[in-house]
């Protein structure tokens, strides 16, 4: 009787630990799963986004007396005709910004060579562009053309200039592939619209007869949604209002195109944290390249970081309450992860997918310390 009551807790013991490992192989399984068919889950995911986006809308139209497929159309076309309208309107300032990236580059690196030239410099720098200088003394010693024959003209090849539609060309392939994942996206995005919340009450159905079990799933699926449309809505205004006001801002600076680089500020706010960073650094430079000063630099930098403190630390709580209600380092280290899944979508996609994990943890047995882990009180 001993020998049997003492192999009852090892048993025990080495049951949960096997299950611990499955879990774990289970993960790791299903991570590397996303990542190696991200080509199939990010157009799903993103369109189930933009579906919970243009919901409401849809079902406003469906209150009308409007059926759900043709509202769903209506709504798909509404929304392209503003996109196509709004990049109909900014084409020229567009393609104008895009030519001029070369030469920003070439006034980059010739400003970053004047400023070193006018300090004192290492000595280990100045010992390295000493060493270039011989290089290319002996190469041009080493190196003679041929003479030019009396009569013949000396023609001189100048680098073409660059030019949108020739980069267009060459990525060809690349346009394709963008163009055919927005067209499956946007196949999805009118079927969930007008399929309405036909997936929702099948997994209701799918769970069982158990009613407990029904009431849960009923909760979080209501939950997911009332958060993830609130969230989704804020991010929109939010970032409206992060590009018209960058726009205003450096508009007052003096910055050209300004309008394009208030486009391009509004749509880095979809990713929190680093695109705060990367629209203020972005436009200290194009400031600095335009007025060569770095009081400019600093003014185009401080109108981005202001205008987010603004948006980040008042107007988005103010509008989102505990919606999210992720901590911090939890949001961070859901980034980072899903940058490394999916690259520039997994960050955009991060916040709401934290947010479904988070609901449902907190409805399941077993999984609700993970929920503790994630909230943010």
């Amino acid at each position: 009787m001993s020998d049997t009551a003492q192999a009852g807790p090892c048993e025990s013991e080495s049951s949960v630990g096997w299950q611990t490992a499955a879990t774990i192989v289970g993960v790791a399984t299903a991570v590397f799963f996303l990542r190696y068919a991200a080509a199939v889950f990010v157009p799903v995911f993103l369109a189930v986004l933009v579906s919970y986006a243009l919901g409401p809308a849809v079902t406003q139209l469906a209150r009308w007396r409007i059926p759900r497929p043709l509202g769903a159309m209506v709504v798909v076309v509404g929304v392209l005709s503003g996109l196509g309208g709004t990049a109909y309107f900014l084409r020229d300032r567009f393609i104008a910004v895009i030519e001029t990236l070369p030469d920003t580059a070439r006034k980059v690196r010739y400003i970053v060579q004047q400023r070193l030239e006018k300090g004192d410099g290492s000595s280990a720098l100045d010992r390295i562009k000493q060493a270039a200088t011989e290089i290319e003394k002996t190469a041009d010693a080493t190196s003679t053309a041929p003479p030019v024959r009396s009569g013949v003209t000396k023609v001189q090849i100048e680098p073409t200039r660059f030019r949108v539609s020739d980069y267009f060309l060459v990525g060809s392939r690349g346009v394709a592939e963008l163009v055919a994942q927005a067209t499956v996206i946007l196949f999805l995005v009118y079927f969930l619209l007008a399929s309405g919340d036909l997936y929702k009450r099948k997994l209701v159905r799918m769970i069982g007869s158990d009613f407990s079990r029904k009431r849960i799933t009923v909760e979080a699926l209501h939950e997911i949604d009332r958060q993830i449309e609130r969230f989704l809505a804020v991010q929109i205004w939010m970032s409206v209002f992060v590009g018209v006001t960058t726009w205003l801002g450096l508009a007052i600076i003096g910055v050209t195109h300004a309008g394009i680089w208030g486009a391009a500020a509004g749509v880095l706010n979809l990713i929190p944290y680093f695109g705060a960073v990367i629209a203020a650094v972005g436009l200290g430079i194009v400031a600095f390249v335009q007025f060569g000063t770095l009081t400019a630099a600093f003014d185009a930098g401080s109108v981005a970081l202001g205008i987010r403190v603004l948006e980040g630390g008042l107007l988005t709580p103010l509008l989102m309450g505990r919606a999210a209600g992720i901590n911090g380092v939890a949001l961070f280290v859901s980034l980072l992860f899903w940058g490394w899944v999916w690259g520039i979508i997994g960050t955009l996609v991060a916040v709401p997918i934290m947010m479904i994990v988070k609901t449902i943890c907190e409805r399941i047995d077993g999984l609700q310390a993970v929920g503790e882990l994630l909230d943010e009180k």
